[in-house]
């Protein structure tokens, strides 16, 4: 049996605490020393430091020389160069924000040596590195004019009923609409599949074998078919007004599709892309017992900064209000079968053109405009099931 706190464990993270001043310097020093090797200014000398704050006091030095950097606790013997301050302003002055001759001029900083010594501290702490900037593709920034038919699509049913909930009767005419249109369709039920759950652990990051549960789930293959496929459809039910806690872990283990450096050459910062899939796209589609469409603004937000940090254009958003409510009202049998062939017509023209027809989105997402009615009938069902407890918990 699975035994999370054992992969816990085996990963080795270690509980978060705050820092005193010489852990902070600690840190600070290995920073520095991590650039120090290509600095220009290297010397052989003591920095000395008397730090206060609020009644505390801490003594520390820098001993610095032809290759290295090193942090102490204590004093010294004959250091190059001593300071004396509050530990915020010594802070302030290391990040650059204050001047070092005013904080001199304001006795913020009290110096007493050599005071150039300081230059034996590294101040530039950018690495070049190669392709990290990751700007939007012509794809990105409008697929349908740059539409290209998919070959495959998968359609990942994040309901934690599977193929038997209201979420499946929909996505099934979305995938029979686009294998008509010529693309291959898989339907993955997220529920049959052994899926850990993220220990935010890194490892996917800055490990050298992946996630740790590569080999121990399904997760890995779902994953490698994932990057493969053309186009991605996530269809689920809203929960909460966000996705069921079983889609929003595929997404958390799905970040290794991503590397954990941070490009700003958009005006959002993202992550650079690890796949190098760069005509993939999204398509979202949900449904919910409100019989509104607004009801779907967080989940449409919350899509639209995922496509965003996994570089897929997400190219449509399809949302059926009161799904429920349709298929147990009897009077909405003939809007019931209007609105499944128009998702069998949008998944094809999903793969034909990369949207859905105006006429075709306005069908499948048309709101019940009696909302005391909806709100009535709706209260009546579930009313029914508490009390009369009429075909079980099956609804």
């Amino acid at each position: 049996m699975y035994n999370g706190l054992a992969d816990k464990k085996e990963t080795k993270i270690m509980p978060k605490k705050l820092k005193s001043p010489y852990g902070i310097m600690q840190s600070m020093v290995e920073i520095l020393d991590t650039y120090y090797p290509e600095h220009k200014e290297k010397g052989n000398g003591i920095i000395q430091f008397y730090f206060s704050h609020e009644d505390q006091y801490w003594t520390c030095y820098i001993k610095a020389d032809e290759r290295h950097l090193e942090f102490y606790t204590g004093k010294a013997d004959s250091p190059a160069v001593t300071l004396r301050c509050d530990f915020f302003h010594w802070l302030d002055l290391a990040a650059g924000k204050l001047n070092p001759v005013w904080g001199a001029v304001t006795q913020k900083l009290k110096f007493r040596g050599k005071i150039s010594f300081f230059k034996v501290l590294p101040r530039n702490f950018s690495i070049n590195i190669d392709d990290m900037d990751d700007p939007y593709t012509d794809f990105e920034k409008n697929a349908v004019k740059n539409w290209k038919q998919p070959q495959s699509v998968i359609i990942i049913n994040g309901s934690p009923r599977s193929d038997n909930g209201y979420t499946e009767q929909f996505a099934a005419q979305l995938a029979e609409g686009m294998e008509e249109a010529g693309a291959s369709v898989e339907k993955i039920y997220l529920p049959k599949l052994r899926i850990k759950t993220c220990i935010g652990c890194w490892n996917c990051w800055i490990g050298e074998n992946g996630c740790v549960f590569d080999g121990k789930d399904d997760f890995y293959d779902l994953y490698e078919k994932v990057n493969r496929a053309d186009m991605i459809v996530y269809a689920f039910p809203l929960y909460v007004d966000g996705m069921p806690s079983i889609l929003k872990n595929y997404f958390d283990r799905s970040v290794r599709r991503v590397y954990p450096y941070i490009c700003s050459d958009t005006p959002k910062m993202r992550h650079p892309r690890r796949i190098d899939k760069k005509n993939q796209t999204m398509v979202l589609f949900s449904i919910c017992g409100f019989g509104e469409r607004i009801q779907f603004r967080a989940l449409e937000s919350h899509f639209e900064a995922i496509a965003h940090n996994f570089h897929v254009p997400l190219i449509e958003t399809v949302f059926r209000s009161g799904a429920m409510f349709l298929f147990n009202n009897p009077f909405c049998y003939r809007l019931q079968i209007q609105i499944l062939e128009s998702m069998k017509k949008a998944g094809s023209e999903l793969v034909m053109t990369g949207k859905i027809g105006r006429k075709t989105k306005k069908r499948i997402e048309q709101e019940f405009t009696d909302k005391k009615e909806y709100a009535k009938m709706t209260n009546c069902f579930w009313f029914d099931k508490i009390t009369r407890k009429r075909n079980g918990n099956d609804y």
